[in-house]
Parts: C-alpha cells; structure tokens; sequence
C-alpha cells in the first residue's frame, strides 16, 4: 500500500502529463505533512498540509479531487488575496464552497452549494459572503444533502492501486458529474462539506492577506497554455478576474510611487560632503502625504461602502506610513481622520448619504498640502474644477460601468482604475 507521499508523487507525475494547470499551481506550494489537523488536507501561507491518517481512507478518484479542490481555491486565490475583515472563518469556506461548485461539478466531496443556502449560483465570492444566511451553520439540510450526494460506503472502496492509477480519470470523471454515478470510493467521514463550524475554520485556518503568494499565482495564471480537464468558462473567468486585478494593484501601486516626496534631514551619522564631520551630513527620508475622499453620497450603497474602507485598509501594503481620510457628498462630512499603519481601525463611522459633489473636495486641497489625492466615487456628479491643486489625482471607480461612463473627463483631471469584485 502506498504511503500518503508517494501518492501525492503519484499524481503530480499524472497531472505533468495531462494537468499542466493542477501541475503548476501544485509545485507552487510545499507540501506538509500535519498529522494533527482534523481536515484531510487544507492549503494556505505557501503550503499544501495533509494528515496521512484522514487520506488513508479515501480512493484514488476521492484523492485526486480533494488536491484538485484545493489547488482551485488556490487559483482563485481566496486563501491569499480575498480575506474579509472580521468575517468569521467557517463562512469564508462556504463561501469559496459555493463559488466553486458554481462552476465544477464534483463526485466524491460534499461542498455547499449556493442551492443549499437557497442562493443563486454563478455569484462571486464576496457576494456569497454578504448574502449568506446566518442562521444555516452547517450547510445543508440533512434530507436535502442526501438527496444531492448518495450515502457512501466505505466498504465498497476501491483499492489503492485501481484502475486510477493508469492514468487521467477525466473521462469518467465528466460522465458520473451529471449525477448518474453514485459516490462509492470515500467514506461520509472527514470530508471537506459541511460539518461544524469548528471544523470548517480548521480548514482555512492557513488563509491570510498575502500579496507576494497572489501575484505568484497571477503568473502561473498567465503562463497557463493548457487548463487540462476545467471547463472552459471556469479557466476563462479566472483569467478575466487576474488581469483586472492586477491592473488595480498596479495602478495603487504606481500612483504611490508617484506622489513619494523626500524630506531632508540634518544629522550628525553621515559626514558633510565638503567639510568632513566638522559639519553635519543629510539624509534624506522618503514621505509621502496621501488624503482618500470616499463618497458616501445616497448613490453609493452600504455594501460599496465597505468595500470602499477595505481599500483603504490595504493601502498600507504599498508602503504608506500615515493618511489621512474625509467622507463628502454634496459637502465634505468634518474634518478628515489620520490613519496610521500601525493602528489600522476595523470600523468607520459613516456620514451623509446625501447628493454628490466633488468641488468640496478640490476647494480642500487646494488650501491644505497633500502629495496624492485618491477619490473612491460612482462618478456621478458635476465635473470639478481643479484650479491650481498640485496634489496627483487618482479616481478610483466602484465598477467596470462607472468607470466607462466617467473616464473620459476624469483623465483630464488625473488617473483612472475600478474596483473588479467579480469572481
């Protein structure tokens, strides 16, 4: 009987040949062995963690789409790029459970499934998580998951070195997801679905904010040439969402690099270029002075909103020391609020809800010294005018709509992103 290493070998040799996608985002991670866990297998922080014992049950097929589970999640990048804050754990599961099984139908493994939670499907992770009913803990009604996955049988489960092992299982794979096939390779027990609370945590346990890991697997994403067994829509949605992503990220990032100014500071550490030690040296410290106006006209809606705070909570991971934020709608809402990146609030208070209009905004600006000016808008509004601010602007719109409606006049005023919360 193969030990649970030798069957990870086993199938990433299978996947180099006909899993070029799996394959990669595979190699990507370091696999763990975690014996101490309760879920089969979890990903997260750069690693693939299984417990040997809770595998050893589960055939071939079972195993093969328990890896492939993950290293879905894994593209989709929910276990590094999409952390909601305060959002309890096992919500975040089933949420990523049911934007999965939006698009993949699967055999052996009981996710939740937006029809569970009497949800439509094909809605993107952040939606599930806003609309999610909290009063369903576990999943799925009893009756309604034994109607959707048949009771299995560890007894009936097929050996370790069955008929899997020769190679892609993609062709039955597609024949039984249509519902004709019954789950008879992996027991009821210890399967990533529903379950506890307690134990759906357990299984993102490992996801937290990290850019460096999503942009690796922006590049797995964009080096892809083959997707292998997923379908077609799913590989394309995914590509779809990387390249909006990675142009928000790039434009936050490249307007920060533009408004960085430097200070020059006197000290004694660094010799005087003329006059030796006898005078003091400079240094210079790279500042930057950012202000973030959000609207929080009527036009904006509570779940913007939040999105909107959460932006700005990760403007601290391009390397802002301090901002400022003021809330306006048809005027500006008091005085603006100092942020610093070592106390990062979880809450924002929010006033207005009135009409839109950006002058007050620009007239601020323009008496007070700022390097950067980030506006997060609807755009719906009188176009400003700027006068003589000196601070760059950059508008950031709440969709792909918004953002083709206004760009045109806002790049005359500075630049122009939106905010992509498609899947």
């Amino acid at each position: 009987m193969m030990t649970a290493e030798d069957r990870f070998t086993h199938l990433a040799e299978r996947w180099f040949l006909t899993e070029p996608a799996f394959f990669a985002m595979y190699c990507s991670h370091t696999l763990v062995i975690n014996p101490n866990m309760n879920v089969p297998i979890r990903t997260g922080q750069g690693r693939i963690e299984y417990n040997p014992e809770l595998l050893r049950g589960h055939g071939e097929d079972a195993f093969e789409e328990l890896v492939r589970i993950e290293m879905i999640r894994l593209f989709l990048k929910h276990p590094y790029e999409r952390f909601p804050s305060g959002c309890p754990r096992h919500k975040m599961k089933k949420a990523s459970d049911m934007t999965l099984t939006s698009h993949y139908k699967f055999r052996f493994c009981k996710l939740i499934k937006p029809s569970d939670m009497q949800l439509p499907p094909k809605m993107h992770y952040e939606w599930y998580l806003q609309n999610m009913p909290d009063s369903v803990e576990g999943g799925s009604s009893p009756e309604k998951r034994e109607t959707d996955f048949p009771e299995c049988d560890s007894s009936t489960e097929k050996s370790e070195t069955g008929p899997s092992e020769g190679g892609s299982s993609t062709e039955k794979r597609e024949t039984d997801s249509s519902g004709g096939g019954s789950a008879t390779d992996v027991s009821e027990a210890n399967i990533p679905g529903g379950g506890s609370a307690a134990e759906m945590s357990e299984l993102v346990e490992l996801w937290q904010e990290d850019e460096w890991y999503a942009e690796k697997i922006n590049g797995i994403i964009e080096s892809v040439k083959d997707w292998g067994s997923l379908i077609g829509d799913f590989s394309e949605t995914i590509i779809a969402n990387t390249k909006a992503r990675i142009d928000y990220r790039k434009v936050l990032s490249g307007f920060r690099a533009s408004v960085l100014s430097t200070k020059r500071r006197l000290t004694r550490m660094k010799p005087n270029r003329r006059c030796g030690f006898e005078q003091m040296g400079s240094s210079y410290d790279f500042t930057t002075k950012l202000l973030i106006a959000v609207d929080t006209s009527g036009s904006i809606s509570t779940e913007m909103l939040k999105h909107f705070f959460s932006v700005i909570t990760k403007f601290f991971k391009y390397g802002i020391e301090r901002l400022d934020v003021i809330q306006f709608d048809c005027d500006l809402k008091g005085e603006p609020i100092s942020i610093s990146r070592y106390k990062v609030p979880d809450t924002f208070e929010v006033t207005g809800r009135g009409g839109t209009y950006f002058q007050p905004v620009f007239d601020y600006v323009q008496n007070h010294v700022y390097d950067g000016l980030i506006i997060l808008t609807d755009g719906y509004a009188l176009i400003p005018s700027v006068g003589n601010c000196k601070s760059k602007v950059l508008w950031v719109c709440e969709s792909e709509q918004s953002f083709e409606q206004h760009k045109d006049w806002m790049r005359t005023i500075g630049r122009v992103c939106y905010l992509n919360l498609k899947q």
